[in-house]
């Protein structure tokens, strides 16, 4: 239910999006994404954590919510995990004009770059992109997709079903998203733990993109 199969197709026509990551490595590797943050609680929740079991991650942040919550975007910085690019204020690409939605990519770099950082790559918000816009942003950024979506955003998902196809499914290089924000807290707050405490005792180590 949790999985999203990488198509063939989609995989032909956007042939550089990242759904996982496969340098061969010798340690084990996670990469936990967070979208839709900075959110003040749910993010220092999810930093208490990544504290915890010693894991490091990629937020992809909303523009707007850098801005309101710049301290805490820091402490994302300070605690050693990296930030990406999630449009300025989570557009979707079938629904704005190519130059509205190049404008929020532009000045979401724009708002990160002002925290004396670089953005790890770009995360379409709903995973919605079209051709011309990958077509655009592939000669600048790393676009991210994933291997393992959580569901947290859905308060109907449960949360036990959720760990158990993510211990199923989880290899190494799975890029797994979950979500920075209050909607998915109720289910995020239930599942984050199981799952750094899998991947832990099964040796998996918790990078940045």
């Amino acid at each position: 239910m949790f999985i999203n199969e990488i198509s063939k197709v989609l995989t032909f026509i956007f042939p550089k999006l990242i759904w996982k990551i496969n340098e061969l490595e010798i340690e084990k590797t996670i990469y936990l994404t967070f979208d839709d943050g900075p959110t003040p609680e749910i993010t220092n929740y999810v930093l208490d954590l990544l504290t915890k079991y010693k894991a490091k991650a990629t937020f992809f942040c909303i523009g707007k919510n850098i801005v309101s919550n710049q301290e805490l975007a820091k402490k994302i910085l300070i605690d050693g995990h990296k930030i990406g690019n999630h449009t300025m204020n989570h557009i979707n690409s079938w629904h704005v004009s190519s130059k509205d939605y190049f404008d929020e990519y532009s000045q979401c770099e724009d708002i990160i770059s002002n925290l004396g950082t670089h953005s790890v790559g770009f995360r379409p918000p709903y995973g919605r992109i079209n051709s011309f816009i990958y077509g655009q942003l592939i000669h600048h950024t790393k676009i991210y997709m994933w291997t393992f979506i959580t569901g947290d955003y859905n308060p109907k998902n449960n949360p036990n079903s959720i760990i158990k196809s993510a211990k199923k499914n989880i290899t190494n290089g799975s890029i797994l998203i979950f979500h920075d924000s209050q909607k998915a807290f109720p289910v995020l707050v239930n599942i984050l733990e199981p799952i750094l405490k899998y991947g832990t005792q099964n040796n998996y180590q918790f990078k940045t993109l």
